[in-house]
């Protein structure tokens, strides 16, 4: 099997909202007169975040764990189911910032369509990597893997 390369963007910008949770939650506790509120502020924030990116994105993180594995068939599976649940609720991945915490340039429709190519493309299945690679370009034109080289 051929080396995966990491393929990561950030949206710094991403951080914006991030940081108005953090200090939204910080005014609350305050305003409730709560002890080491900024402290508490940032517990919370920290246990949210991690419970959003745990629970929400469960098909995506079970497509990365197939795929360290090796399993592809698996992997591609949990990509098709991720892509159909952010498909689904669009606005959780469209404000992603908020909704997951997430800073990611990408969004979980757009990962899983291209880790979706690569399971693909590993396996054999041309054909299929073909078509999702036209869905990607389709969906996401200023994407770099959606076209064909």
């Amino acid at each position: 099997m051929a080396k995966r390369k990491n393929i990561s963007k950030h949206n710094f910008g991403f951080l914006i909202p991030q940081i108005a949770v953090f200090f939204l939650l910080a005014l609350v506790f305050r305003e409730l007169n709560v002890p080491r509120y900024a402290l508490l502020s940032l517990a919370l924030y920290l246990l949210l975040s991690g419970y959003l990116k745990v629970v929400i994105p469960k098909w995506h993180r079970k497509g990365l764990y197939y795929i360290r594995k090796g399993e592809l068939e698996g992997a591609s599976f949990a990509f098709k189911k991720s892509y159909s649940f952010f498909s689904k609720h669009i606005w959780v991945d469209k404000y992603r910032a908020f909704t997951l915490l997430s800073i990611s340039g990408y969004s979980y429709r757009e990962m899983a369509l291209m880790n979706m190519i690569f399971c693909y493309s590993q396996l054999g299945k041309t054909k299929d990597a073909k078509n999702i690679q036209k869905l990607l370009s389709k969906e996401f034109p200023e994407n770099p893997y959606g076209s064909e080289k």
